[in-house]
């Protein structure tokens, strides 16, 4: 990554990621061999190899000796036919260590239809329960490659985002507040797959509902120690209430730009401060999530977020853009941010109200729930 020193981008990437307990792994199959353009820091600490090592290579350096060629054939194929893919292969770290790697992956495609990325996960598994592991494996395979199609259609224009920013970032400098938004959406994106599997949702037998409450309440309390400011507190209040996956999936994502928003630009003058999150139901029946602060409230003339351009502007400015790269806005100017959470309230069919305070700012997002399959039924 160019824009900041070595040791810089470093610490950006291992703070914001650090929580996940899931390797990510993103690849450009439009540049020569699929090379990596991003891992998080679980992969690191996975596989041994540093980020360094890694950008720019194809992942087929994780292969060795104890690597069955079936595997290794499987794993081009479903590459080579930009398809979702599961498979439990025996990799080597770098220092030799042959160790069981769940691998999940799914093609990543723009709004154009154009395959852009493969966005990769993997889990370690014990060796001593590899015969276990791999027909475990085999039973949920359909299950699991039927999820990332299921999750990609709901977030593929945040990820689609995401991969656009890094592919600019691999041009042009970037500023770190940048990298590091970027870097927070990613680890959003690994809770939101995280959550789901831990869960065991099943795409294909419905619209299933899940704890939206515990799994927003997770993501407020990862990017609290993420940002890693002691005198900044969140506190997050969250209902038990069960949303679709797909609405779950986007409140997710939302919470995600708001409290990083917050917490990047609330304080920028101040020591302290606060900010407080609360999902639940209106008294209107709606779902409603609030994130208020207490800092230095909104620059005058802005229209956050309204004022943001489109995702697909956002891109194309990055694209054609001279000079550092800043996704984040620049005075009273919505950045990406702003663009995502348009974006998002849009395809929720929600209303935003953003008001200011004396000090700081809340935001509010109010959208009314999907009836289960009962509740539809009985309608």
């Amino acid at each position: 990554m160019t824009g900041m020193s070595e040791q810089g981008a470093e610490a950006l990437v291992g703070s914001a990621v650090r929580h996940s307990s899931l390797s990510i792994v993103l690849t450009d199959p439009r540049l020569d061999d699929n090379p990596i353009t991003y891992v998080n820091d679980s992969f690191q600490r996975t596989t041994l190899y540093s980020r360094d090592f890694a950008l720019g290579r194809n992942c087929r350096f994780l292969q060795g000796e104890e690597t069955d060629p079936a595997d290794a054939q499987a794993l081009r194929d479903a590459v080579k036919e930009a398809r979702q893919f599961e498979l439990t292969i025996v990799n080597h770290k770098a220092d030799g260590t042959p160790f069981l790697n769940h691998l999940m992956i799914s093609p990543v495609h723009d709004e154009n239809g154009t395959l852009v990325a493969f966005f990769g996960l993997q889990r370690e598994v014990e060796r001593e329960h590899e015969e276990m592991a791999r027909n475990e494996a085999n039973k949920v395979r359909d299950r699991s490659v039927d999820m990332l199609r299921e999750l990609q259609h709901r977030v593929k224009n945040h990820l689609a985002m995401v991969v656009s920013m890094i592919r600019m970032q691999a041009r042009r400098d970037v500023t770190p507040d940048s990298f590091s938004a970027l870097s927070r959406r990613i680890e959003a994106l690994a809770l939101l797959y995280e959550e789901l599997f831990k869960l065991n949702i099943d795409p294909r037998a419905g619209r299933e509902a899940i704890d939206a409450g515990a799994y927003l309440s997770r993501i407020a309390s990862v990017l609290s120690g993420i940002e890693g400011r002691e005198a900044v507190r969140v506190n997050v209040v969250c209902d038990e209430v069960e949303l679709s996956v797909d609405q779950a999936a986007r409140s997710g994502l939302l919470l995600s730009e708001l409290v990083t928003n917050a917490l990047e630009h609330a304080f920028e003058s101040r020591d302290r401060g606060a900010v407080s999150v609360h999902f639940g139901l209106a008294d209107d029946g709606r779902v409603e999530l609030v994130v208020e602060d207490d800092g230095i409230g909104l620059p005058n003339g802005s229209n956050w977020p309204w004022g943001a351009d489109s995702l697909s502007e956002q891109r194309a400015r990055a694209a054609e853009g001279d000079g550092p790269l800043d996704t984040t806005g620049e005075g009273a100017e919505p950045g990406v941010g702003g663009s995502i959470v348009v974006a998002l309230a849009r395809s929720l069919d929600a209303e935003i109200q953003v008001t200011r305070l004396d000090p700081g700012s809340r935001v509010e997002i109010r959208f009314s729930r999907e009836a289960s399959d009962a509740e539809a039924t009985a309608e």
